[in-house]
């Protein structure tokens, strides 16, 4: 019954002027129409002057003369356990506190580096694979596809082929896991883990010539490697396999590395830049910052450095929330900048209060948005990506977000943070924390209340174990809408530690278009979908887009109190031809424990055309449900719930519906779903029309005594 017309080019023009500009539009359009060029000159450029460092270009870069690389890699190799955020003399002491006070952490650090050893990976989903006595760099393990290693990485394809995952062979060559294997080293003294560490680098780089294969096709790959490759050959400085012939190797890659990232910057033809762009600065920072003897360096560092402040103004908002509509990539990109700032604090680099301001409020939305159980809601987009692992490589699950405060604690001295890190505040050690204040920190963190962010759109009621999220999240990235979902105005709601409405996540992205598409659609979350429209028309052929129809008109809210509430409005479904424009209020009364929630959906007052409306809630995995007279009894583990509706009225009149219990699919990580019940609704008629339904936290009564409750009648 969609009654709205067609995606035109003049509607994505008009949206993209007015949410970048006119000016910006225009260069956009004159690249686009240069685009085809364009990548001819690039190509013919890097064909022409190949990435690739050898020793006699090794030592060009160091300008020395060849017949003294190894005396320069000898000083780099002993300077470089000073260049990382951790101090050297810390190492013991980091030693002693996992020993002492995280002997679990300590055991599950060895236990995954043996599976490192055994060539074991659970990568997206994938489960334990062993990938064999030689790892494939450039193979997809899910589907078997396997990428040429010889072909420009210009010419690479990807989401050519059903099933096929690009983002596999790109996240096992982030090398995350070879950052644990330095670590289980220092932590146990094992020299295994570091030969294993060497071998695997120098199987990575035999493999992967500079600029060919599917591992230098994507630029933030590209940095997140060299990250997480200087933070392993710091840590393994001091061991005797650190050669300096090994080491004359891996600077020779990281040299091209750098000379890549210039060369290959991510920016978009319109000029809007996301995460991709903010990892290729933070690959030439560590590389300018931990690399002094290249003669590029300083080049790169500066270059770093003060991109880095522009885009922590042009990507973070005012409350600190990133503007590309996801918390996983929220999360991402807090790390990016906390890393950023640590790495620049242990050089001597200067970074306005501004950048560090803001910085922190980032952080402060993480602890706002993260749930008594500790984990995130899986809004927007998710890949599980991260720039480095310091703890809890294949352990921790990747919707813990804490660790980011861990490291916050030590960069903003906040003690509370210590606390509120949970078990992931063994990683504020990795940064420079002292372990003697780690050692004593506080047990028990403070009981958070409410807390709004309005320019980012959410809004989180928390009373001790009770939890709301309403999302009022705009179309991000400067309207582009990159990793945003249709999902304004749904809800997270967390009771007695326990999920009971969920965000449905990500599930996949190229490998699997139709379900990309899905788990994004506005009746795969917890809020009213008009006509069989999206609140965003998704753009053909654009994965990373929605068009900017949603605009979120005023929010009010009331926090402080016994009931606490917030409202807010939208109108994405007044592009429809009989405009329609949906407004909900979320009242959390944490005396009597209920959940209200009520929606209104008008249009014109003249207006009496016929509408169909379809109200989903997408309960959590655990969750079971079972109809009632007056309702639903909602079962958890260690919990029953009464959903009391829903109850609708047209015109001022009630109305019978029918409501039907979908099984339907939450992915609680890329690349791994979980059946979950999806109670929906649908009623079609005349405007104007509210529908309310409740959530009481119930006594543990049987369920034929819920349908006699008179109270809830």
């Amino acid at each position: 019954m969609v009654n709205e017309a067609e995606l035109s080019f003049t509607d994505r023009l008009l949206s993209k002027a007015q949410h970048i500009g006119w000016l910006p539009t225009v260069r956009m359009s004159f690249r686009k129409a240069l685009r085809p060029w364009l990548t001819r000159l690039h190509r013919a450029h890097v064909l022409r002057q190949p990435y690739y460092v050898g020793r006699q270009e090794l030592a060009g870069a160091f300008g020395v003369d060849p017949k003294d690389l190894l005396t320069v890699v000898a000083r780099v190799r002993s300077s470089l356990t000073q260049r990382l955020p951790v101090s050297p003399d810390r190492v013991e002491a980091i030693r002693r506190v996992y020993e002492q006070q995280a002997p679990s952490l300590r055991e599950a650090t060895v236990e995954a580096a043996d599976r490192i050893c055994g060539h074991v990976f659970d990568l997206l989903g994938s489960g334990p694979i062993a990938l064999g006595a030689t790892i494939d760099w450039h193979r997809d393990f899910k589907s078997g596809y396997r990428w040429n290693p010889e072909q420009c990485f210009l010419d690479v394809a990807h989401g050519h082929e059903a099933g096929v995952d690009i983002k596999v062979p790109w996240e096992l060559s982030r090398g995350h896991h070879l950052v644990l294997l330095a670590q289980a080293s220092l932590l146990t003294g094992d020299a295994k883990y570091a030969q294993e560490c060497v071998t695997q680098l120098s199987s990575w780089i035999a493999a992967n010539p500079t600029g060919k294969g599917v591992n230098w096709s994507c630029p933030m790959d590209v940095a997140i490697r060299a990250v997480n490759w200087v933070w392993t050959v710091a840590l393994l400085a001091t061991s005797p396999l650190c050669t300096q012939d090994w080491l004359a190797d891996v600077l020779a890659s990281l040299v091209a590395h750098g000379r890549f990232l210039m060369d290959n910057l991510e920016v978009r033809d319109d000029g809007v830049t996301t995460n991709h762009y903010l990892a290729d600065l933070v690959g030439l920072l560590y590389l300018g910052l931990c690399l002094k003897e290249v003669r590029e360096a300083e080049g790169w560092a500066t270059f770093a450095v003060r991109a880095l402040v522009r885009e922590m103004d042009r990507q973070v908002l005012p409350d600190g929330v990133h503007y590309e509509s996801s918390l996983s990539y929220h999360r991402l990109v807090t790390e990016m900048f906390v890393s950023s700032a640590m790495l620049c604090r242990r050089h001597g680099v200067q970074l306005p209060t501004t950048f560090h301001d803001r910085l922190e409020k980032m952080c402060q939305f993480v602890e706002g948005y993260t749930k008594p159980n500790g984990f995130a809601p899986q809004i927007g987009d998710g890949d599980n990506g991260r720039l480095h692992m310091l703890t809890g490589y294949a352990q921790t699950d990747v919707r813990d977000h804490r660790h980011l405060l861990a490291v916050g604690a030590v960069l903003f001295d906040r003690a509370d943070w210590w606390a509120a890190a949970g078990p992931s505040w063994v990683e504020g050690l990795w940064f420079g924390g002292d372990p003697r204040v780690a050692w004593n920190r506080e047990q028990v963190p403070p009981e958070r209340g409410s807390v709004v962010f309005p320019e980012g759109g959410f809004y989180i009621l928390r009373k001790a174990g009770d939890y709301v999220l309403f999302n009022g999240n705009p179309t991000g990235t400067q309207g582009v809408g990159t990793h945003k979902h249709n999902d304004l105005l749904s809800l997270e709601l967390h009771l007695e530690g326990e999920d009971i409405l969920v965000d449905s996540g990500c599930f996949l992205y190229t490998s699997d278009p139709q379900s990309y598409a899905r788990f994004r659609s506005t009746r795969y979350h917890s809020t009213v979908r008009v006509d069989q429209a999206e609140q965003n028309r998704l753009i053909p052929g654009k994965y990373f887009c929605l068009h900017p129809d949603s605009r979120l008109h005023p929010v009010h809210w009331d926090i402080g109190g016994a009931v606490e509430q917030v409202a807010a409005e939208h109108n994405g479904y007044e592009r429809l031809s009989h405009p329609v424009r949906h407004r909900r209020e979320v009242r959390a009364d944490w005396v009597n424990k209920s959940w209200r929630i009520t929606d209104h959906l008008f249009g014109p007052a003249t207006d009496s055309h016929p509408h169909c409306l379809e109200w989903t809630l997408t309960f959590a995995p655990d969750c079971s449900l079972q109809q009632v007279e007056t309702g639903w009894v909602v079962s958890t583990p260690r919990q029953q719930l009464w959903l009391d509706g829903p109850r609708l009225s047209a015109q001022g009149k009630p109305v019978a519906i029918f409501p039907r219990l979908d099984e339907e699919q939450v992915a609680e990580q890329y690349g791994r779903a979980r059946s979950a019940p999806f109670l929906r609704w649908s009623w079609e008629g005349s405007l104007p029309v509210e529908g309310v339904f409740t959530i009481f936290s119930a006594a543990p009564e049987s369920r034929t005594q819920f349908s006699e409750r008179q109270e809830l009648r």
